[in-house]
């Protein structure tokens, strides 16, 4: 391997890397990452309508 290959090689690990962490920082806010407005399930995620249990 030359160095244009190594160094080629670890620029795309660093944006796959970032991509990844990205992801997993979006999904730890919680609800599906798309934002609340037009979503249909919006109600499920922060309790705008009658979602509790009658147990």
């Amino acid at each position: 391997m030359n160095l244009s290959t190594i160094i080629i090689a670890l620029i795309v690990l660093a944006v796959f890397i970032a991509i990844v962490a990205r992801g997993i920082q979006k999904r730890g806010k919680g609800g599906c990452g798309c934002g609340c407005s037009g979503c249909p399930s919006a109600g499920l995620c922060h309790g705008g309508g009658d979602n509790s249990r009658n147990d």
